[in-house]
């Protein structure tokens, strides 16, 4: 394995996107949704990214990237159609420690960005280690086939699920085992039924015989 996988919250922390085409429209807007502050230099912008711009959701200094548009940043994606731009912005990048992604050249990245699948809060990302985008690809059209949007559903149910089992089971054995028992159960079913008034009292029936299988197993 030569990448080790990993989520980073960049929630209000500073990041730079070097520029202003259809990728790197993608890159920002992905770094906009996880709540990233995010900077960008470019001498032209797509529309999308010009609309984001007079909006102030993004932060934006028109003109070529320069050492400095480094400073004060935690990340670095550059995604422009200029190979020498991208080799200087990863060779500064790196030698200031940074984190830097330069779009499709894993040779000048010291991180990869996975291909994503969400269904809400659930994210499912697939990884080719830089060596075929496609088969990723593939791979991603697959497996989103198989997980539909039902699973968001039961992910934010199970969150409300797990909330009530820490009030009432005290050990984490416990509440994982309990669970694991929910997550297994018709749960998913219904919610694919459209049946999903009837996942919350199934799920307190759950919690109940398993609090009251506990206490009789003491």
């Amino acid at each position: 394995m030569r990448y080790y996988p990993l989520y980073l919250d960049l929630r209000n922390r500073p990041v730079l996107v070097v520029g202003g085409g259809p990728i790197a429209e993608g890159k920002a807007l992905q770094l906009v949704e996880a709540n990233a502050e995010v900077h960008l230099v470019s001498p032209t912008l797509t529309e999308i990214l010009r609309q984001r711009v007079e909006q102030g959701v993004i932060a934006y200094r028109p003109g070529e990237f320069t050492e400095t548009d480094l400073d004060n940043k935690v990340l670095i994606i550059s995604a422009t159609n200029v190979q020498a731009v991208n080799e200087a912005v990863a060779h500064a990048a790196q030698a200031r420690g940074l984190l830097c992604n330069v779009v499709d050249q894993p040779a000048l990245c010291n991180f990869i960005t996975p291909s994503l699948i969400s269904r809400g809060d659930l994210q499912i990302a697939i990884s080719s280690s830089g060596k075929s985008p496609s088969v990723a690809q593939r791979v991603k059209r697959e497996i989103s086939e198989l997980i539909g949007p039902e699973y968001e559903m039961l992910l934010e149910i199970a969150a409300e699920v797990r909330a009530q089992a820490r009030t009432r089971l005290p050990t984490y054995e416990a509440r994982r085992d309990f669970l694991k028992l929910f997550v297994e159960s018709k749960a998913l079913d219904l919610i694919r039924l459209g049946k999903i008034e009837e996942v919350k009292p199934l799920a307190e029936n759950l919690l109940n015989d398993f609090v009251l299988t506990s206490q009789l197993n003491r």
